[in-house]
């Protein structure tokens, strides 16, 4: 049939011109970005496996980042520990001297002397070896959970040592239980002979009232205070923590609890919220002040520890803290008076600091020291081996990383040989269809010789 309205040839070169353009773009789109899939259309499956494949692969990235921090940090305490482990090193030797009977009591004054010095130094580096600002030997971070996974569970824990000087039984201390409710009154509480007065009953207060007759006793008291609690279910209100008031709803938990009360404190803040590996929620003070929780929303916690885990009996009991008394170098500490009980401390409470100023001074000295050698190599092999796991977390990472990403180009990366061939097709396509088209249209004009 020959027809004019309708010329079925051009419709079809049409057609494939249109195809042929497309398949031009997409191969020009491709070949360009690098990428088989550059839209959902391309691949809908493709796309959502390449996503999270890409989620993994920068998970991965931050988790090595991680691992590699660890062993900065394991490596910047360890470096310190092996500076005090030099000290210590030293300090035997000055007691093995000292206990020498060849010596008189003024060449062990001087032996004293150096060994003060060694003392001061090493309670130096436990206050100010810190990470990211996280001090490492000073007790306050015992332990630190490392994220090395994808998962919240893949944690790395990292353990640290205490090397203050009293822990390591260099200096004098004594660690005192938690403060009562009752104030002290004058006499009440004595260090080295020396009455701190009267003082209400709140670490922070009887830590400060200490420090102050410090240049006489040469005693120094650090307090610390913090409590736990189970979260159940919220009652909406104000809850009042430490002074930090927080509004709570009834959609609230231990996490976002613990968010607001920071906000609130703000990063200078006094009071510090956590939530504990078992789900409860941490309230500390940093500077060993009472804590107490009241408020409408108070009824949502069931109960409480104090800072020495002594059960409350409810959650909106205050929580007091305790007080860590060390004295200076050579120096003992003698805590007396008609109530110390008080203040935490069991009757006449004493420690010896260590002494190689006599020859026996000197002999105990040296099995102290050895202690305290034992306790940071133990604690420097402990830091050593975590920072081989963290080299292996970070290799087995990388690798797992690598074929991960491997995988993902596989589904997302174009293949410019196959592209390459796909655009010259869609090129040579796209010329004969348009001269196709070209021709279907001229056949057309064959109409005019059956009118003449």
């Amino acid at each position: 049939m020959t027809a004019i309205n309708t010329n079925s040839s051009a419709l079809r070169a049409q057609n494939a011109s249109r195809l042929a353009n497309q398949s031009l773009s997409t191969a020009m789109e491709r070949l360009s970005t690098g990428k088989r899939i550059n839209s959902a259309k391309d691949d809908a499956a493709g796309l959502a496996i390449a996503s999270r494949m890409t989620s993994q692969v920068r998970g991965f990235a931050v988790a090595v980042r991680n691992a590699n921090d660890g062993i900065s940090l394991a490596q910047t305490a360890e470096g310190a520990m092996g500076e005090v482990t030099n000290m210590l090193q030293r300090m035997k030797e000055l007691a093995t001297q000292s206990a020498n009977g060849t010596l008189k009591d003024s060449d062990r004054a001087a032996l004293q002397s150096e060994v003060n010095q060694l003392t001061k130094e090493i309670a130096n580096i436990a206050e100010t070896t810190t990470f990211n600002g996280v001090k490492l030997l000073d007790g306050s971070t015992k332990s630190l959970n490392l994220q090395t996974g994808l998962n919240a569970s893949e944690k790395t824990a990292l353990s640290l040592v205490d090397a203050t000087t009293g822990e390591l039984g260099l200096q004098a201390q004594v660690k005192g239980g938690v403060v009562t409710a009752t104030a002290l009154v004058a006499g009440a509480l004595t260090v080295n002979g020396v009455d701190v007065g009267a003082v209400a009953a709140d670490a922070k207060a009887i830590a400060a009232a200490v420090e102050a007759v410090a240049g006489t006793t040469m005693v120094h008291a650090k307090a610390e205070n913090s409590m736990t609690a189970a979260v159940g279910s919220i009652t909406a209100g104000t809850l009042t923590v430490g002074g930090v008031s927080v509004t709570l709803t009834a959609a609230d938990n231990a996490i976002s609890i613990a968010g607001k009360i920071n906000l609130s404190s703000g990063p200078s803040g006094n009071i510090v919220a956590s939530v504990e590996d078992d789900g409860r929620l941490k309230i500390t003070s940093k500077d060993g002040s009472n804590l107490a929780l009241s408020g409408a929303a108070s009824a949502s916690f069931t109960a409480g520890k104090d800072v020495a885990g002594t059960a409350l009996a409810n959650i909106t009991d205050t929580a007091r803290g305790k007080i860590t008394l060390t004295a200076d170098s050579g120096v003992n500490v003698v805590v007396g008076g008609t109530a110390e009980a008080n203040a935490g401390f069991v009757n006449d409470a004493n420690d010896a600091g260590i002494s190689i100023a006599s020859q026996a001074s000197a002999s105990a000295a040296m099995s102290l020291i050895d202690t305290a050698l034992d306790t940071i190599s133990a604690g420097r092999g402990n830091l050593g081996a975590v920072q081989n796991r963290l080299e292996v977390t970070v290799n087995n990472l990388t690798t797992t990383s690598t074929n991960l990403e491997e995988a993902r180009s596989r589904i997302e990366d174009a293949d410019f040989s196959a592209e390459t061939t796909n655009l010259a097709k869609a090129q040579i396509l796209s010329q004969a269809s348009q001269a196709m088209l070209a021709q279907a249209n001229q056949s057309a004009q064959g109409v005019m010789s059956l009118l003449r």
